[in-house]
């Protein structure tokens, strides 16, 4: 198992294509969010666009290292991986009254 995540993980980066393809898709889900916060005016908790943009942004950055920087690059992936982790855990166990108006403090914002 270790030698499949080694090879998975910490392998050479795939280059320019890969990165601009996950920086693309960074771009569709960012303007998304924009599109229904800002255009149509939801006031719903609406970070899923948000979760992944930044994991493909990551992603990204990964993808663009130089060979020479495979650890790097896994550290990346690692990060990207922990982050949709952590949004299916906060999708998971947040109770959705947490964003209901009547049970959330001032400061709350969904």
């Amino acid at each position: 198992m270790p030698s499949t995540i080694k090879k998975l993980v910490f392998n050479e980066p795939a280059g320019r294509p890969m990165s601009l393809f996950y920086f693309g898709i960074a771009v569709a889900f960012l303007s998304l969010y924009v599109f229904f916060k800002w255009v149509l005016g939801s006031e719903d908790l609406f970070l899923f666009p948000l979760v992944m943009v930044v994991g493909n942004t990551l992603q990204g950055i990964a993808e663009s290292r130089p060979e020479s920087q495979r650890q790097t690059a896994g550290v990346l992936r690692l990060i990207v991986m922990f982050v949709y982790l952590s949004a299916i855990v906060v999708i998971v166990f947040v109770p959705e009254s947490a964003c209901h108006r009547s049970y959330r403090p001032a400061f709350w914002r969904c």
